[in-house]
């Protein structure tokens, strides 16, 4: 069973648990589109046809050279498995903040999941487990 799934409880989806290291982003957006991709990423495992979503957009923008970057990435992340496609947008590195940077639409989140993200957001906040702002 993968991180991502042991954080599904029944149909509800539960957040991964931290490491006593708080996490580091740039801002609150790049934190809440971390948020977000942990529930993209249940998605998947919960319903590997999820990634015909991503597929069918990222298809759509072939033509368009100002995707080029995102076809590219995304490409390669679609020809890896579902496993590894959780893995990679979770990431909390470069390649992971690149997946999600340049994440096709095709898996969206309704208003309560949203809303969700924006609470565990303020909450992992709150308690000292996510710090903004570059390295420096």
């Amino acid at each position: 069973m993968s991180a991502i799934e042991e954080t599904a409880v029944g149909s509800a989806f539960a957040f991964p648990s931290l490491a006593q290291t708080p996490m580091r982003f740039w801002d609150r957006d790049k934190h809440l589109s971390w948020l977000k991709a942990n529930i993209a990423a249940h998605r998947i495992c919960s319903d590997p046809k999820t990634l015909s979503h991503l597929r069918r957009h990222l298809d759509a923008w072939r033509k368009d050279p100002r995707n080029a970057l995102t076809i590219r990435v995304w490409d390669d992340i679609l020809a890896q498995g579902p496993e590894t496609i959780m893995q990679r947008i979770t990431a909390l590195n470069d390649a992971g903040e690149l997946a999600r940077d340049t994440m096709p639409p095709g898996i969206v989140l309704d208003e309560a999941e949203i809303t969700a993200c924006i609470a565990e957001r303020r909450r992992q906040e709150a308690r000292g487990l996510v710090v903004y702002g570059s390295d420096g």
